[in-house]
């Protein structure tokens, strides 16, 4: 059975879990049977069909970062595919360009961007991607309706995760301008030029949130996964960093567990011999 839909995998996969595992009336005198179903949800091989679906018919092709961005960004394949549909087609087969996605990006609204995150994460990310240069933190936050203390309460974890570059000049998406120097060379997060591991995204993002000896502590409980043996997957279904983590894991490519579940239809079984 395939449920299809925007954010199907966000709003029903945990209710339909549930009523697998524990249905909600049983016929009496039921012959005891299980039976095992298997869940999947989304994952990065959707937004790739999706991706070169849509922009085959444009004589583009979807690159291995612009992939990563689409997963990371934006809140499902039908978001993507609508995004990308914007774009002009091209008389011979190339690339997609990063000048290109960011324009592609800008005609979703801010709850289809980061859907995962606080609201306003959207909204901030959204107003990035209409700019059209370096925004101030004032100005950013005008346009995006939130506060300046709230621009500031997500600048290092957007930044730890080289979404957004700040200098003196203000506020930019780590995304190519539609300008002439910048098709040339290109804009891309880091994280996606160095090939950067989820643990190396977890080191960079717990040192933001975490005070240095909560950070530098084996046996804490997020600041250990940094610890040996490393394993920042732990903290992706975290209540709290588990979104932010989610983000850094489609941005590096990682394979995070729990995409397939299998979930037990039917009471605990003991084993029974074959004959008595």
């Amino acid at each position: 059975m395939v449920v299809r839909g925007e954010d199907a995998h966000r709003l029903f996969r945990p209710y339909f879990e549930e009523a697998l595992e524990r249905p909600a009336a049983v016929a009496d005198d039921a012959l005891e049977f299980a039976v095992h179903v298997s869940l999947s949800s989304v994952d990065r091989t959707g937004y790739a069909m999706a991706a070169t679906r849509i922009l085959q018919t444009e004589n583009l092709r979807p690159t291995r970062d612009s992939i990563s961005l689409l997963q990371a960004v934006v809140s499902s394949p039908y978001a993507a595919a609508r995004a990308l549909y914007q774009l002009a087609g091209e008389d011979e087969s190339r690339e997609l360009r990063p000048d290109e996605l960011r324009y592609a990006l800008s005609m979703l609204e801010p709850q289809q961007l980061l859907a995962d995150l606080p609201p306003t994460v959207g909204r901030i990310v959204q107003m990035l991607l209409t700019a059209e240069n370096r925004l101030s933190q004032r100005a950013l936050a005008a346009r995006a309706g939130v506060s300046a203390r709230t621009i500031r309460n997500y600048r290092n974890r957007l930044e730890a995760l080289d979404l957004i570059h700040v200098d003196e000049n203000g506020y930019r998406l780590a995304l190519s301008f539609q300008t002439a120097a910048e098709r040339r060379d290109p804009v891309v997060p880091t994280i996606l030029e160095e090939n950067q591991t989820l643990l190396d995204a977890a080191d960079a993002f717990l040192e933001t949130i975490l005070p240095p000896e909560r950070y530098g502590d084996p046996d804490d409980p997020l600041g250990g996964v940094l610890f040996w043996p490393p394993d920042p997957s732990r903290l992706l279904d975290h209540h709290r960093v588990g979104p932010w983590l989610q983000l850094a894991a489609a941005l590096t490519v990682a394979e995070t567990p729990g995409n397939c579940r299998v979930v037990q239809m039917g009471p605990p079984l003991k084993q029974q011999a074959l004959c008595t």
